[in-house]
């Protein structure tokens, strides 16, 4: 399980392929948020983090103060 703060790895295709190939649980949070921040939200979602990570199944989710969310992959525009 990885906990990231770094969105910017979804425009990296090389370091994202490994993650995916690694197969581990990546779970990202909020790049802008503070220590105290951070601590609360990942409180709050450890159950479900915890719970989802235990799938074999590996897939890529944002932790947000409403629970935790699939990432979405947004394709960039040429």
């Amino acid at each position: 399980m990885v906990l990231n703060r770094d969105a910017k790895i979804m425009e990296r295709p090389d370091e994202l392929a490994a993650y995916r190939s690694a197969k581990v649980h990546m779970f990202y949070l909020p790049g802008e948020a503070t220590r105290d921040q951070l601590l609360h939200l990942v409180e709050f979602n450890l159950a479900e983090i915890i719970t989802l990570s235990a799938d074999r199944t590996p897939d890529v989710r944002k932790i947000t103060g409403h629970g935790v969310e699939r990432f979405v992959v947004r394709r960039r525009r040429r």
